[in-house]
């Protein structure tokens, strides 16, 4: 498993907080175009901003497998004295953030101790759903709902597992309001990229990635963002390749003591964007209940 992933402590608010940051636009920066060590410590550092506030050199050294000096160097290169000058300035833009993130590790480390495979992968996925509910993600969210409200067209995409909460989140919208698109249904990129030729100025694309990241949703959210798109990402960091394109950022934790990634902090954000969405207008709520009376005819016991 890649260390950087590993349950360090994260919250979408404390990624998104320091991201936003004027040091956090630094490191941002140095991810895009730095040497290789200074990208893969600035992937580390906007992933685990917590980690990074609350921890040593040697621990950032052990857990991101870069040398304590290729640190100093890095810290130095952004204008500040020494490292603890840099976990100093980290902790002030994380510091809210914190305490509820140490309470999350704290409680993962006493569940998953001596604990089954199964029981850490719930005992995480009940930290990572709770590590959403913050102020940010929230605001985000009633962001992307107005920007969906507002689109000509939406388009939504995602390949390999999150192909799957793409398919959620069109499902999801499209009883609700006209020309909504889930760009991979069949045919693989190819298909997906000639469909996407439609889009246009007015236009939203959702585009979701997810550790392992697909090539092609970059690839293909570039494409759209040249054809005058908006771009949504949903993703789980700010290092993400999507996130780096983005007109605007929803973050979800993947990390999973087990699998590559965990799809259900997602999953979590979708439904709640599409409960955001759907109390948005009146007019949504007058064709949930159309479809209701509608379905109802087709449930077991008429959907009671």
């Amino acid at each position: 498993m890649n260390k950087s992933t590993e349950n360090l402590g994260w919250t979408a608010g404390a990624t998104r907080h320091f991201a936003d940051s004027a040091l956090g636009q630094q490191v941002v920066a140095r991810m895009r175009d730095g040497s290789k060590s200074q990208r893969a410590l600035s992937d580390f550092i906007l992933r685990n901003p917590v980690f990074v506030a609350t921890h040593g050199i040697e621990d950032i050294s052990q857990a991101a497998g870069i040398s304590a000096s290729t640190i100093s160097r890095y810290v130095r290169d952004l204008g500040i004295d020494n490292y603890a000058a840099f976990r100093a300035e980290v902790a002030n833009r994380v510091h809210d953030l914190i305490a509820p993130v140490t309470k999350l590790e704290s409680r993962l480390a006493q569940g998953a101790q001596g604990a089954s495979a199964s029981e850490s992968s719930l005992a995480s996925a009940r930290a990572q759903l709770d590590s959403l509910s913050d102020d940010a993600t929230a605001a985000a969210i009633q962001q992307a709902t107005k920007t969906l409200c507002d689109a000509r067209q939406i388009w939504v995409i995602g390949f390999g597992l999150s192909a799957h909460l793409a398919a959620i989140l069109a499902l999801g919208l499209q009883p609700y309001r006209d020309a909504v698109f889930n760009v991979v249904q069949f045919g693989g990129t190819e298909v997906a990229a000639g469909r996407l030729m439609s889009v246009g100025p007015g236009d939203t694309v959702v585009a979701i990635s997810f550790p392992r990241y697909s090539s092609d949703v970059i690839e293909l959210s570039k494409a759209a963002k040249s054809m005058g798109a908006n771009l949504i990402a949903l993703t789980d960091s700010p290092a993400s390749p999507l996130a780096q394109i983005a007109d605007q950022v929803l973050m979800a934790p993947a990390q999973h003591p087990i699998l590559s990634s965990s799809c259900l902090p997602g999953l979590a954000l979708i439904e709640a964007l599409l409960a955001e969405f759907l109390l948005s207008d009146p007019a949504h709520v007058h064709r949930a209940g159309r479809m209701a009376a509608i379905m109802s005819a087709y449930l077991a016991d008429g959907g009671s």
